[in-house]
């Protein structure tokens, strides 16, 4: 028998859960959107958990509106992934590529989250519809408080440096798409 000459894991469906998120820009304020969860003094973003059949995308967009209250959009942005195109018409290495106007996940966090089973949370970068208004019937209104702050309190403000991390990038991957 032959062993692959990659690392590999392999998961079985009752082993993972995949929950997507996104990371909430206001763009005319420049402020970020974050969950502070009183009960143990976090803040932390919005994301939840992919139901069957649904895409990633709408997932992502769902799950932050039912969290935070604020209809939102994904942002098409500019960005290196390892995607290939949408139309392949010619054999492509698995390397990174910059791509414009693209509604893809910038980061993938994988959780260990109790022996054998981990969670699979993609991330998208999405903006609030300034527009439209404020959803009162947030599933969980009274878990945690939804609060914006800049770009520069953001990193400080987040509890996880996962977190921070994943936030930073994001603030650069807009910043590089739509200027100051």
């Amino acid at each position: 028998m032959a062993v692959s000459r990659y690392v590999s894991e392999q998961y079985t469906s009752d082993a993972f859960v995949e929950s997507v998120g996104a990371v909430l820009f206001r763009m005319s304020t420049k402020e970020i959107c974050v969950l502070h969860l009183p009960r143990r003094d976090e803040y932390t973003l919005a994301k939840g958990r992919r139901n069957c059949g649904e895409t990633r995308q709408k997932a992502a967009v769902r799950e932050v509106t039912e969290e935070c209250g604020f209809p939102c959009h994904l942002l098409n942005v500019s960005m290196l992934t390892r995607a290939p195109p949408a139309v392949e018409v010619e054999q492509l290495g698995d390397v990174p590529r910059f791509y414009t106007g693209i509604y893809e996940p910038f980061t993938l966090q994988i959780r260990h989250i109790e022996e054998g089973n981990i969670k699979l949370i993609w991330w998208y970068i999405a903006a609030v519809n300034e527009d439209e208004p404020l959803k009162e019937d947030r599933h969980e209104m009274g878990e945690f408080v939804v609060e914006f702050h800049s770009f520069a309190d953001i990193l400080e403000k987040l509890t996880f440096q996962v977190d921070r991390d994943m936030v930073k990038k994001a603030i650069e991957i807009v910043t590089n798409t739509f200027g100051n």
